[in-house]
């Protein structure tokens, strides 16, 4: 079975503060760096205890270098540095997604370091008129190439949105937020355990067909409010985008990636 890991930072374990605490130059960056391959690594372990065959893992935050290649399980390919889409490397040759490090969508009560793509220029995103955020734009990604996401491992807000979205999928909740950058944490070890034996479950319900990707049909619609009016000054240039207010655009299109490739 060929799985796609999708990760970010901001949802593993151990992970909090600012984006200036954790992202190159702050002061647990090296750290954060070492959660989340250690993550990677118990998500790996277990998955391949579930019977998984190849592994394909996405960096997925920022600038795409918080995963630390020599420290990564050498069974697994890992995919770094810039990238032209959302999940580069993802299509229909694979059986599954799972997601480690997610953190809520932008605006969530009670969630960790919130924010949907971006927490500089994105207020908020729509898809086919539901807000969702970025663990509800992967799954429809995963969908159109006809793949599930089977787990998601990150604070504890972004396992109860991913449930609400996906229902009884496999989630590791490593942390609970008691501010927007402050959290109560999971010790490392324990993080580990708890992320191996769910990655093994989840492959072993996959092949009893338990999960089903989020399939949209057409026309897809993606709506999305950004923080200055210039930004969708900008995006309504572009052919077919439909400038819903000041600072809101929306595109309709045959799938969530045309939708995706022509807003964002």
């Amino acid at each position: 079975m060929k799985v796609f890991i999708i990760t970010d930072l901001e949802g593993a374990t151990g992970v909090s503060g600012s984006w200036e605490d954790f992202n190159p130059g702050g002061r647990i960056h090296e750290e954060a760096k070492r959660m989340l391959t250690s993550d990677v690594n118990a998500a790996v372990e277990g998955l391949f205890r579930g019977g998984a065959t190849e592994i394909v893992v996405l960096d997925g935050h920022g600038a795409a270098f918080s995963i630390l290649l020599e420290d990564l399980d050498p069974r697994v390919k890992l995919i770094r540095g810039k990238r032209l889409s959302e999940l580069e490397g993802l299509d229909s040759s694979f059986d599954a997604v799972v997601v480690i490090g997610a953190h809520a969508m932008a605006g969530t009560p009670s969630a960790l370091l919130c924010h949907t793509l971006s927490h500089e220029t994105i207020v908020n995103i729509w898809l086919n008129g539901e807000l969702v955020g970025e663990i509800g734009l992967w799954a429809a990604i995963a969908g159109y190439y006809n793949v599930p996401i089977i787990m998601v491992v990150g604070d504890y807000a972004a396992t109860e949105e991913a449930k609400k979205l996906l229902g009884d999928i496999e989630v590791v909740a490593v942390k609970r937020a008691t501010s927007m950058y402050a959290a109560e944490c999971v010790h490392p070890s324990v993080a580990r355990k708890l992320i191996a034996s769910a990655a093994e479950r989840s492959l072993i319900r996959l092949r009893r067909g338990e999960f089903k990707p989020l399939k949209l049909e057409p026309p897809v619609e993606l709506k999305v409010e950004y923080m200055l009016p210039i930004h969708a000054e900008r995006i309504a240039l572009r052919s077919r985008v439909i400038r819903v207010d000041g600072r809101t655009v929306l595109y309709r299109g045959e799938n969530i990636l045309e939708c995706m490739r022509a807003i964002l």
